[in-house]
């Protein structure tokens, strides 16, 4: 498909999100052949984004030039009627300026784009051009050809439109939006941009608004100027100071100091006559003691007639998408074998409510949840993630030890109106243990469960401690208020490409600029980071040797240091150490996340330039999140936690017809693996549990590195766990025998360990039957 058609679908795709008075208002869309075929997108009204989605694989484009000129395929689009543009309103614009219209037309552009922003896109082409009056003389912004999603996360069908380097501008120069207007990070193809750039663009307009050309030429020469120095007229400057100072914040060339457009319209602009008379209402609204103005407003949101006219395409549009992409089956076996990998450590079940009403209490993830109006209401919210309820859970009945899973649909706020979107995610946590036990058993089990569907030379793991970040940071000087704003903005540009690899090394001479001018690091900080990711990302035994010789003098990062150490001394008796690399540029994915945490990858494609990484799951340690939640009344300690998140909608396979094959674990009871002297034999122990999890029996250890046999006893009780398999230092060194105890039946019976299921099975008779499929 050409780049002129990816813009046209971009186009439809982002307006059928913009529903706003001074947004261009987009009808429909529909694709007809030479043949008189008729295919209609979209009958009448807004698409959702949910629909638009699916509508792609439906429009196909030939070239009319082509072979067969009897298939040439026409895409058309009804948008709203708007008879001209801001820049035709500028060339008669000297001998009407009035300074209450540049306000009034200014505010309606700041209101619209506000609109835009709010649904996660930036225009990237906002110019006179592309601003338009409808039939009542009100402002709309439109042509959204060049538009970019900010909200990926949110859009999965965005991958199948053009990226940023395929982008050209209507006037033919190769660059994004027109040069005038064009913000200097778009100039300097800064890797990582965001709606600021829109900002700049609408200082320029803001500018043009307020000072009238009278000729083309005049026109030329000031905007040339104010683009090279960021600074208007002086004679303009002194009339306007007010002006002047707005337009320097919005051309700033750092976009952090450019206000948004929600700042402008709190801030920066002339209150107009409604603003008085909706604060009155929304004063009402609050008011506790008379409800009437707010169950009117409720009813009135709630009328069902418009409800019905409003929806009543988008309907149409659901049922038509949900019949065309039915992953139900495949998304049943994959919810199967991560259930049954989850059971083969012994987790139990935590179910998590998809819904319940929204607390006062103050959350990280409040702004981003979904939140739902009742008829009476009531403010509901779907579930966000799997593992706040969880530790609420944890900390009310004082838990010091568990395994857990959950399987569930999360929810994320969609862009525009549309309903909101859901991913399928899988949860496995422990709680208790010593660490770095637990946190090796936890990337045990997603790689258990990733390498059923992905070649398991392809996963990989990168790895991170709060308190390397942190001390990175510190050697390479940032300032500590810059911290945060520079990890998440070297993840985000770093997080796609492997770290010592050619093109990541190349993203630095984008990143350089960002760092230096944006995020303003003085250039000694910037070499210096640039020097970390260079040495202190990759192969993780090289990065810790690396490290060890340049922090030698920070007892934290010694200590972090040394928890990396003996997480990768746990991960080689399993033979999983060859997965994992360290990436100290990588700050953790939630903020409860304290110690050592992670995220999981997985690399697709022909290994080079085609290939790319995808995100299959994020987890770490939590034990900050724990000690929140704790009732400090109770005497207890607060246990530690680590855990992981999965996107299980991940391992849906590219080919929808693949048969996904999933292990069958019949109900058994659990085996605990114990030792008796040898110091714990804590390798022993994680190599004798894995070979049970390997023939499908459900088996697990204390995550001790030496516990003592009545602490092995108690933690069998307390997990309700009958059947014990004791190894000790003789049995290890010499006669590979281990003794399987059944605590009901009282039973000890030594057995070979080379088939230890088969051993199980027929030596013990307490022991129930294990199936082996």
């Amino acid at each position: 498909m050409r780049f002129l058609e990816f813009v046209v679908l971009r186009e439809v795709a982002t307006l059928s999100r913009l529903q706003h008075q001074h947004v261009v208002r987009y009808y429909q869309a529909w694709v007809e052949t030479e043949y008189g075929q008729h295919h209609v997108l979209n009958a009448a009204g807004s698409r959702t984004a949910e629909s638009s989605m699916y509508s792609y694989d439906d429009v196909s484009f030939s070239d009319a030039g082509g072979g067969n000129k009897q298939e040439s395929t026409y895409l058309y689009i009804q948008m709203e009627y708007c008879p001209r543009t801001l820049r035709q309103d500028f060339e008669t614009y000297s001998s009407s300026f009035d300074v209450d219209h540049a306000w009034h037309l200014f505010r309606q552009i700041v209101e619209g784009l506000a609109h835009v922003h709010s649904q996660g896109i930036i225009h990237r082409d906002l110019t006179p051009n592309n601003i338009f009056f409808d039939v009542r003389n009100d402002i709309k912004i439109g042509d959204f050809g060049l538009a970019k999603f900010l909200k990926l996360e949110q859009l999965d069908h965005d991958q199948y439109l053009p990226s940023e380097g395929m982008g050209v501008s209507m006037d033919g120069t190769g660059q994004v939006g027109t040069y005038f207007y064009t913000a200097p990070e778009v100039e300097q193809k800064w890797p990582h941009i965001n709606e600021k750039v829109d900002m700049y663009s609408l200082g320029v307009i803001f500018f043009e608004l307020w000072h009238p050309f009278p000729t083309a030429m005049e026109r030329h020469l000031v905007l040339s100027d104010l683009k090279q120095k960021g600074d208007p007229p002086m004679s303009w400057a002194t009339q306007f100071p007010s002006q002047s100072n707005l337009l320097r914040r919005l051309l700033s060339s750092s976009p952090s100091d450019r206000p948004s457009a929600i700042e402008l319209l709190q801030n920066d602009l002339p209150p107009r006559m409604e603003d008085e008379w909706l604060t009155d209402v929304l004063r009402m609204i609050q008011t506790p003691e008379d409800t009437y103005v707010y169950e009117r407003v409720i009813s009135t949101i709630f009328d069902e007639e418009r409800l019905i006219a409003k929806t009543q395409c988008q309907h149409e549009s659901g049922k038509k998408s949900t019949c065309k992409n039915d992953n139900s089956e495949l998304l049943d076996s994959i919810i199967e074998v991560s259930k049954e990998v989850f059971k083969r450590h012994c987790a139990k079940r935590f179910q998590i409510s998809p819904l319940h009403i929204l607390e006062g209490k103050l959350n990280e993830n409040r702004g981003k949840t979904v939140k739902i109006l009742t008829q009476g209401g009531e403010m509901l919210e779907l579930c966000y993630e799997l593992r706040t309820q969880f530790v609420t859970s944890i900390a009310a009945n004082q838990i010091l030890s568990l395994k857990r899973y959950e399987i569930s649909w999360v929810h994320r706020r969609a862009v525009g109106h549309s309903i909101p979107y859901r991913f399928l995610q899988g949860d496995f946590d422990i709680i208790g243990g010593a660490s770095p036990i637990p946190e090796a058993e936890i990337v045990k089990v997603i790689l258990d469960v990733g390498t059923h569907f992905y070649d398991s030379k392809t996963i990989i793991i990168r790895l991170n401690h709060s308190k390397l970040a942190e001390a990175v940071c510190s050697w390479a000087g940032v300032p500590q208020e810059r911290r945060q704003n520079v990890a998440e903005f070297l993840s985000s540009t770093l997080v796609q490409y492997w770290p010592n690899k050619a093109d990541r090394k190349s993203q630095w001479s984008l990143i350089r600029g960002q760092l230096l001018q944006d995020l303003r690091l003085s250039e000694a900080v910037v070499e210096k980071l640039h020097k970390a990711d260079q040495r202190f990302c990759g192969s993780a035994d090289q990065v810790l040797a690396r490290l060890r010789g340049t922090l030698f003098y920070d007892k934290s990062a010694c200590k972090a240091l040394d928890d990396l150490s003996a997480f990768l001394k746990c991960l080689r008796v399993w033979s999983l150490e060859e997965h994992i690399t360290i990436d100290v540029l990588m700050p953790p994915s939630e903020c409860y996340y304290t110690d050592l945490f992670f995220q999981v990858y997985v690399k697709e494609g022909i290994t080079g330039s085609s290939s790319h990484e995808k995100l299959l799951a994020i987890g770490g340690r939590y034990d900050w999140l724990i000690e929140q939640a704790w009732d400090k009344t109770y005497k207890t300690k607060p246990p530690g936690a680590v855990g992981v998140s999965i996107a299980l909608e991940k391992f849906l396979p590219n080919n929808p017809s693949s048969d996904i094959g999933f292990p069958r674990i019949e109900p058994s009871i659990s085996v605990l693996v114990c030792s008796r002297g040898g110091g714990g034999l804590l390798n022993a122990r994680m190599e004798l549990v894995a070979e049970l999890w390997e023939a499908n029996i459900k088996a697990q250890f204390v995550p001790q590195e030496d516990p003592s046999l009545q602490e092995q006893y108690e933690y069998a009780s307390d997990h309700d766990i009958k059947c014990l398999v004791f190894i000790t230092e003789a049995g290890v060194s010499q006669t590979e025998l281990v003794k399987v105890r059944h605590l009901d039946a009282k039973r000890e019976k030594e057995v070979n360990r080379e088939e230890p299921a088969l051993s199980i099975h027929l030596s013990s008779p307490g022991c129930p039957a294990v199936n082996q499929d």
